[in-house]
C-alpha cells in the first residue's frame, strides 16, 4: 500500500514508470536471438549442473557468473525460454528508469530526476538493451546505483553509506567487466574528495573509503578467473575505430536522429558555459558539493570523461574496445546531464516545449521512422532451424562455423551438430575422412553464403542441393550425395559416427547397458544388401543361458537380429536384407539385454560394422 500511495503522489513518475514498461515489454520477444544472446540461454541452460554451469562460464564467457545465475532462477520459476530471458532485462530496464530518477535527484533536484527518467524512457539504445538477454541491462542498472550511493556517500560518508555503495559498485563490475574501468573513475573522484575534505575528517572519509573499497573486492572476487581469461583475450574481430568512431557511438546513444543530435549537443553545451562560468568559492569538500552545477560536472567528468580516455589507451596499446555496447553505460551520465540543462532553463514555457518536442521526435523516431517493433533487425537463426527441423524428419546432421551455439535450436532432437566452417568440410568430403553423407550447411551473422570455385565444382560434381533456405542474414542448404553412400560400401563403417558411443583405447565400440547407437544418415539404392557386425558378447561365458542380442534397424525399419558369441574365434554376423526402393536412413544398433547376475553383467563389444552389396 505504501508503494501505490508513493505512486500516486509521485503521479509524474509513475506515468513515465508506465511509459518504460509499455516501451520495453512490447514485442520482447519478437525478434530471434543472435549470437551472444544463444551464448546467453546456453550457458544459462538450468539443465546443466552448477560444475558444468561454472566450467562453460569460464571457458565460453567473457561476463561473471551474476546474471546467468539469476537467470537460471528465473528459469525455475517461470521456464526456460528466450521470452523469460528478454522479459527480465525489460523488468531491469524499468527499475534503471527508477534508479535515474534517484540519481538524477539526489545531484540536482527532483525536477532533474524526472526529466533524466523521461529522456532514458524514451531511448531508443536503452529500450533496445533492454530487450536483449545479455548482462547490460543490468550493468546500467548497477553503473546508475553505484553512482547515486557514490554521491550520497561523498555527502554523507557514514559507514551504511560507505557499504551500500561498495555493494553496487562490486555488482557493476560482477555485470560487465568495463566496470573496472568505472570504479577506477570513482576512485579517482573519491581521491579528489578526500584531498578537499578538512584535515580533522580527512582520517574519517578515507576509513570509509577503505571500507566501500574492500566491499567492493569481495564482492568482485568470484570473477577472478574470468577476469584473467579477458586480460589475454584477442578478439580477432574488433579492429580499431574510425576518425568518427566515438563520434558515431554518441548520435546511436542520441537515437541517431538529426533534430535530436542537434538539440542535445545545443543542451550540454549550455549545460558547459553554466558550468565554466560557475564562481571559485574555494576547493574544499563543502563548497564543491554545495555548488550543485560544480558537483555534477565533476561526476560527470569521472563518469564518461576518464572512461572515454581509458577505453582510447586500451584501444591502441592493447585491445580495441571502441563498440557502443562497452558505452552504454555513459547514457544516464549523458542524460541527467541534458536534464540538468533543461532545468536550467529558466522560462517555464520554453522548458516544457523543449520537453514535449524531444519526447514526440524521439518516439515518432521509434514507432514510425525506425518501426523498431515491427522491423527485423536481428539474425533470423530461430525462424531459419524452425524450418530446418520441419524439413528434417530423419535427422540429417547440420554443419555450422557456429556449431555449439546452433545447437541450441535442436535440442530434443537426434541432430548431429558439427561445428566446422564451410571450405574445411568439403576438404574433409573430398579426402574421405567424412563421410558422404547428406548435410545441412547453415551460417548466417553477416556471412552470406560463398565457396572457392574450387569447392563449388566439388559440391556440384558429387551433390545434389535439394533446399536452400534464408531468413534475414541468415541461410542454410541442405545436400544429397549424387552417389550411394558408397563411400564405405565394402569397407568397414566408421564406429565413431555412431552417437551416443563408448569407445575403448583401440576404438572399438561398446555397450555397458541396454541402449542404441546411430550411425550418420546412409542412403542406399535398391537392392540386396549384406550388413556385417564383427563383435562378441560379454563375458566369455553367457549369463543365465544367453549372451548379448542385437536389433538392427535401418530408417526406421528392422532388418534383422543376433545373438552374439562369446567367444573370439566366432566374432563375424552377417543379416542380410532388402532395399526395397532408393533409401536414406540412419542404422540403428540397438543392445536389448543386458543384465547383472551374481556379480557378473552382460555387454558387448563390436570391431567393426560393413555393408554390402550383393547385387
Amino acid at each position: 500500500m505504501k508503494i501505490i500511495q508513493y505512486l500516486k503522489e509521485n503521479y509524474l513518475l509513475t506515468l513515465i514508470l508506465i511509459l518504460a514498461a509499455i516501451l520495453r515489454l512490447y514485442h520482447a520477444d519478437y525478434q530471434s536471438i543472435w549470437l551472444d544472446e544463444i551464448h546467453t540461454m546456453l550457458e544459462s541452460d538450468p539443465g546443466l549442473t552448477f560444475r558444468q554451469f561454472d566450467i562453460v562460464m569460464v571457458k565460453r564467457e567473457g561476463m561473471g557468473h551474476l546474471y546467468f545465475l539469476m537467470l537460471r532462477f528465473l528459469y525455475g520459476i517461470f521456464g526456460y525460454s528466450t521470452l523469460v530471458a528478454r522479459l527480465f532485462s525489460a523488468c531491469i530496464g524499468i527499475v534503471t528508469i527508477y534508479g535515474i530518477y534517484l540519481f538524477g535527484k539526489s545531484i540536482f533536484n527532483k525536477n532533474v530526476g524526472l526529466i533524466a527518467a523521461l529522456l532514458l524512457t524514451i531511448n531508443n539504445y536503452h529500450i533496445e538493451y533492454s530487450q536483449e538477454a545479455r548482462p547490460y541491462a543490468l550493468f546500467v542498472l548497477f553503473a546508475i546505483f553505484s553512482f547515486y550511493r557514490l554521491v550520497i556517500f561523498i555527502k554523507n560518508s557514514n559507514s551504511k553509506n560507505a557499504v551500500i555503495y561498495g555493494i553496487f559498485a562490486g555488482l557493476m563490475v560482477n555485470a560487465h567487466f568495463v566496470g573496472l574501468i568505472t570504479v577506477f573513475s570513482q576512485g579517482i573522484l573519491l581521491l579528489f574528495i578526500l584531498l578537499t575534505t578538512a584535515k580533522e575528517e580527512r582520517n574519517y572519509f578515507f576509513k570509509h573509503c577503505l571500507y566501500a573499497g574492500i566491499i567492493a573486492i569481495v564482492i568482485m572476487l568470484p570473477t577472478y578467473r574470468i577476469f584473467f581469461k579477458m586480460m589475454g583475450y584477442k578478439s580477432g574481430w574488433l579492429g580499431l575505430p574510425d576518425s568518427d568512431g566515438l563520434t558515431n557511438i554518441f548520435r546511436a546513444f542520441m537515437g541517431a536522429t538529426e533534430l535530436l543530435y542537434l538539440i542535445f549537443n545545443l543542451l550540454i553545451l549550455f549545460y558547459l558555459i553554466h558550468l565554466f562560468r560557475q564562481k571559485d568559492k574555494g576547493l574544499t569538500r563543502d563548497a564543491i558539493v554545495n555548488n550543485k552545477i560544480l558537483f555534477s560536472g565533476i561526476v560527470f567528468f569521472c563518469w564518461m570523461f576518464i572512461y572515454v580516455a581509458v577505453a582510447i589507451a586500451k584501444t591502441y596499446l592493447s585491445e580495441p574496445m571502441i563498440i557502443s555496447r562497452y558505452f552504454i553505460h555513459l547514457i544516464p551520465a549523458l542524460l541527467t546531464l541534458i536534464a540538468i540543462a533543461i532545468e536550467l532553463i529558466r522560462n517555464r514555457i520554453s522548458k516544457v516545449l523543449l520537453i514535449t518536442v524531444i519526447t514526440v521526435f524521439a518516439l515518432l523516431d521509434l514507432f514510425l521512422i525506425k518501426d523498431y517493433y515491427n522491423v527485423i533487425y536481428k539474425t533470423q537463426y530461430r525462424e531459419l532451424t524452425v524450418q530446418m527441423k520441419h524439413f528434417n524428419k530423419n535427422d540429417i546432421k547440420v554443419v555450422s562455423s557456429f556449431g555449439w551455439l546452433m545447437s541450441y535450436f535442436f535440442k530434443g532432437t537426434d541432430t548431429e551438430i558439427v561445428e566446422m566452417t564451410f571450405s574445411d568440410y568439403i576438404e574433409g568430403l573430398r579426402s574421405k575422412k567424412i563421410n558422404m553423407a547428406p548435410f545441412w550447411y547453415m551460417d548466417g551473422n553477416a556471412r552470406p553464403y560463398s565457396v572457392s570455385e574450387k569447392d563449388e565444382k566439388y559440391l556440384k560434381d558429387n551433390f545434389i542441393l535439394k533446399r536452400k533456405l534464408e531468413k534475414y542474414d541468415t541461410w542454410a542448404n541442405y545436400y544429397e550425395p549424387k552417389f550411394e553412400s558408397s563411400a564405405y560400401l565394402g569397407e568397414n563403417l566408421p564406429l565413431n559416427d555412431f552417437k551416443p558411443a563408448n569407445f575403448d583405447e583401440k576404438g572399438n565400440l561398446l555397450f555397458f547397458e541396454t541402449g542404441s547407437s546411430k550411425s550418420q544418415i546412409i542412403m542406399l539404392k535398391k537392392g540386396r544388401y549384406n550388413f556385417t557386425i564383427n563383435g562378441n558378447s560379454m563375458p566369455d561365458v553367457p549369463i543365465e543361458g544367453e549372451n548379448a542380442h542385437i536389433k538392427v534397424i535401418y530408417a526406421g525399419n528392422s532388418i534383422g537380429d543376433v545373438y552374439l558369441s562369446e567367444k573370439t574365434d566366432k566374432r563375424e554376423n552377417i543379416i542380410p536384407f532388402e532395399c526395397k526402393a532408393d533409401s536414406k536412413g540412419k542404422i540403428e544398433i540397438q543392445f536389448d539385454n543386458d543384465v547383472s547376475v551374481d556379480g557378473k553383467d552382460r555387454n558387448m563389444i563390436i570391431y567393426s560394422l560393413k555393408l554390402t552389396k550383393q547385387d
